[in-house]
């Protein structure tokens, strides 16, 4: 609180939990404001915290008249002996510390111990809660800065990311040096397919939309949402990321229980197969239709100008079957250690079901746009015509 007196101008600070009490006082004709004197002792109470020391009794400062007659010579000169006094209360080292490595490590240790106890040898409902906050940390810092990023770049990385804490927790957790013995399993190697395309997939569309006028003005408009009240969006989708990633967090515990040669890790090794197929596939259809549209220009906006070719051959919109065919693999190959757990079959089952009818629902939408901007068009109608399948090849 502060005081104001005939003679002084005073500012105490008391901190009950560390039984310390700062009186800080300035004469009252002194200019220096109340916002300032209130830093100034703020400043003097946190010292012997941030030190690392307890044992601090009452401590009372008085700003000199030298430094009220040369306020640039506080702020400059003198600024070094100021910190140096405020760490040399009761036998403090003189010189001014910073932070250490090893400060910072005993800081991370604890919650990376944390988050792999958590996701190695918790309950199901604890380790997908640590998936949760892994997605949570990635998304919801890019969400503020662009909304979109909640379901484009902060989408991949997540995945990524989550990956990436699964395969510390799991298949490298004997140490830093990394061995193919490491991950020769099917789920390890499930796990490497899902870093790969979170990475992939952030990079493609980061770089999409700084390199297409039409997604950056897209991304642009998005942004109506205050930042802090993004949290909530993003929060929510990271959920649901989670729930999509949790198949491949169980198939990494159950690895000694899946028997070598048994059915259950043919099933597992099939899904696999399918999961890297469609990352593969996705990733290819990406790049042949952002190399086309580029290549078409501002007339390719309102001109069809494809892609029809290779992918595009099999149904209209290959690379969001790509997607789905990656997110489908890796469900099936992690149902194979779900076992009896509800809480594995409920959160995974959830998580296929939110990717499917996005998927689905965005290929609908965008043949309703393709339709409304294209239709007469001779290229469109032709291509439209033999590939009548949206989403799923042979499906219409």
């Amino acid at each position: 609180r502060v005081k104001k007196g005939k003679k002084n101008k005073s500012c105490q600070i008391h901190l009950p939990s560390s039984e310390l009490h700062f009186h800080c006082f300035i004469p009252t004709n002194d200019d220096i404001s109340i916002r300032k004197m209130k830093s100034t002792c703020l400043l003097f109470a946190l010292a012997p915290i941030i030190h690392g020391s307890t044992a601090f009794s009452s401590s009372s400062i008085h700003i000199s008249k030298q430094h009220r007659k040369h306020p640039n010579a506080f702020k400059k000169a003198n600024h070094v002996n100021i910190i140096s006094n405020i760490f040399h209360i009761r036998g403090g080292d003189t010189s001014i510390t910073y932070p250490s490595s090893t400060m910072m490590s005993s800081m991370i240790t604890p919650v990376t111990e944390a988050l792999n106890q958590a996701l190695v040898s918790g309950t199901p409902l604890r380790a997908i809660g640590a998936l949760y906050a892994v997605a949570s940390l990635t998304v919801v810092p890019l969400t503020y800065i662009r909304q979109a990023y909640s379901f484009s770049v902060g989408y991949g990385l997540s995945v990524a990311t989550m990956a990436v804490a699964l395969l510390l927790s799991f298949a490298f957790s004997g140490g830093n040096n990394i061995s193919f013995s490491q991950i020769n399993s099917i789920p390890s190697i499930l796990a490497l397919n899902a870093l790969v395309y979170g990475l992939r997939l952030s990079g493609f569309l980061l770089t999409r939309e700084y390199t297409v006028e039409s997604k950056k003005k897209q991304f642009r408009d998005l942004d109506k949402t205050p930042r802090f009240k993004r949290t909530p969006l993003a929060l929510g989708v990271s959920l649901l990321y989670s729930f999509m990633t949790s198949p491949l967090l169980f198939a990494l515990r159950g690895v000694g229980g899946v028997v070598p040669g048994s059915n259950a890790e043919k099933v597992q090794l099939v899904f696999t197969g399918i999961s890297i197929f469609g990352m593969l596939l996705e990733a290819v259809a990406d790049q042949h239709k952002y190399l086309i549209k580029k290549q078409g220009g501002k007339e390719g906006e309102d001109k069809f100008v494809g892609p029809t070719t290779w992918s595009y051959k099999l149904c209209r919109h290959p690379n969001y079957f790509g997607e789905i065919l990656f997110w489908l693999g890796l469900f099936g190959a992690g149902s194979v250690s779900f076992g009896k757990s509800v809480v594995a079959w409920v959160c995974g089952s959830l998580g296929l079901w939110g990717i499917l009818s996005i998927m689905l629902g965005a290929s609908y939408r965008l043949d309703k746009k393709q339709n409304e901007k294209y239709v007469g068009q001779v290229a469109f109608e032709e291509w439209k015509k033999e590939v009548n399948s949206s989403v799923i090849p042979l499906i219409k």
